[in-house]
């Protein structure tokens, strides 16, 4: 079983995210979730070959006459919480267009948040990247840790 998931609410970032997973012929299936109680259901029922996770995610999905979702700057370190309690064991990799998390107070750059991830919260976190609209860093950084093509 090599299947991603893939948690960001924003479709042009997840479809860039999908696109290079996609190419690189390594996953069998790649699931997309954009929301927390999404996000919350999918790791409760599986384990993935990769969790991608982006940090602001909304509450819930957009539902028509649903009203309106709560956007969450630390929905992300939630879903990795929740990996965490129910002893998950996938692997993740946190992608977000900001500079640095938030962990229990303090703010940590991106390179630091991966080892306080892992130190705080148990989780197996290969990275924590900054995903730049138009800008190919990302995808250069994720092929990295992922030692795809």
């Amino acid at each position: 079983m090599n299947d991603v998931l893939i948690i960001e609410d924003d479709e042009f970032k997840a479809n860039s995210i999908r696109d290079l997973l996609t190419a690189s012929g390594k996953y069998d299936k790649i699931y997309l979730v954009s929301s927390l109680v999404e996000a919350v259901d999918a790791v409760n029922k599986n384990e993935y070959s990769l969790i991608m996770i982006d940090m602001a995610i909304p509450s819930h999905p957009v539902v028509a006459g649903g009203g309106s979702p709560i956007s969450l700057l630390t929905g992300g370190l939630e879903v990795l919480l929740e990996i965490s309690s129910i002893e998950n064991e996938s692997p993740c990799i946190v992608i977000t267009q900001f500079p640095d998390i938030e962990i229990s107070g303090e703010f940590y750059t991106l390179d630091q948040a991966t080892e306080e991830i892992r130190s705080q919260l148990g989780c197996h976190v290969l990275a924590c990247i900054k995903y730049v609209e138009g800008c190919e860093n990302w995808k250069k950084e994720l092929t990295e840790v992922l030692k795809i093509k």
